[in-house]
């Protein structure tokens, strides 16, 4: 539980660090309609792609990609919706990986791990000479990947978590697609995100009903940490046809609330969403026996992305929920407008009993 409370902070905080230096925007003939984030371009014969400050180039004879070593759980799910996970050679922190195929080539050992959240195994990597090593700008793997490349090893960074549009964390499965050769194929399947998104976010926007007050996370010892009112959890919500009581807030990253301060304003919010990572109302109550005050509490309506979590604690919301953001949305339009999406069975979130 620790892990995916520490990590939806990350996500929120992480959004601070968005500065106009950092956006880039200059994709014109990649077809990029959302990502700011990074940026590619075919240039002569040679794939030029810009992550912050670096220039990772592919000559047109490494390209596709053979084999590559992987850190963020998000793009093993970009290569998956390609069926392209036969290009992973390397993973970390395998506990904390969703993805069945992933699992079952490290027990053929197929795949190897290659390090943790902190650490790089770097005499592995070095043996395999991987044609990519992708990771994050985390600065405690920034070492490793100096290593890296004086090694001659690529590091492409992708930091799709700093994107504050679900589509442009969707849209990185295009990067991934000139990496391993199936460009038309990661256009086909973007678009048929974007169109379900956009049909979604349409359909709840036309609706006649009043949208639910929507109450978010829970306490963090002294403090409710709310996703600001200009942040991706935010942007979701009001996406997903919900009344996010905190959307009038400026800011891409946490408010540090008081919980009289949060009861104050979201006592009658209809719905209560991403309560930590608690399997039962019992539990969330006996870590704060207040919550019972909340009406969203009283009438039940509480819900978590818990249902495709495994026994070891990896959880599916944050890898393919990452390249699938309609799925996402989905479960959260059908949360807060049931009257719309009578049929729709949630896929990520469950309902707290």
């Amino acid at each position: 539980m620790k892990f995916y409370c520490f990590s939806f902070l990350l996500l929120v905080l992480l959004a601070c660090k968005q500065t106009d230096n950092q956006i880039l925007n200059s994709n014109s003939d990649q077809n990029i309609s959302y990502i700011t984030q990074i940026n590619w371009e075919n240039r002569g014969d040679s794939l030029i792609i810009k992550s912050g400050n670096e220039e990772i180039i592919f000559k047109k004879e490494e390209l596709p990609i053979q084999s590559a070593m992987v850190i963020p759980t998000s793009v093993i799910a970009y290569l998956d919706e390609l069926n392209s996970i036969d290009k992973i050679t390397g993973i970390s922190q395998p506990d904390f990986i969703f993805n069945e195929k992933i699992h079952s080539k490290l027990n053929q050992k197929e795949i190897e791990v290659i390090g943790t959240y902190n650490e790089i195994f770097i005499e592995k990597v070095l043996m395999q000479q991987p044609d990519v090593f992708i990771s994050t700008s985390s600065p405690t793997l920034a070492k490793f990947h100096e290593l890296l490349k004086k090694q001659n090893i690529k590091v492409l960074l992708i930091d799709e978590y700093e994107e504050l549009n679900p589509l442009a964390k969707a849209e990185y499965i295009k990067l991934i697609g000139a990496l391993v050769g199936k460009e038309k194929e990661a256009e086909t399947i973007f678009s048929e995100i974007e169109k379900n998104y956009l049909e979604i976010q349409n359909k709840v926007k036309n609706s006649s009903k009043i949208p639910p007050k929507v109450l978010t996370n829970h306490m963090y010892g002294d403090v409710w940490y709310m996703p600001a009112g200009e942040s991706f959890q935010s942007i979701l919500f009001e996406d997903a046809g919900g009344n996010y009581l905190w959307a009038w807030s400026k800011g891409t990253g946490a408010l540090n609330l008081s919980f009289e301060s949060v009861f104050e304003k979201a006592n009658d919010a209809d719905v209560w969403m991403n309560a930590g990572d608690f399997p039962s109302k019992t539990a969330l109550l006996a870590s704060y026996p207040n919550y019972e005050w909340f009406k969203s509490f009283q009438n039940g309506r509480i819900y978590n992305w818990n249902k495709r979590k495994s026994a070891t604690g990896a959880n599916d919301y944050f890898e393919t929920g990452t390249a699938r953001p309609d799925w996402v949305l989905m479960d959260l339009a059908a949360i807060f407008h049931p009257e719309l999406f009578p049929e729709h069975e949630l896929f990520f979130y469950e309902k707290l009993e």
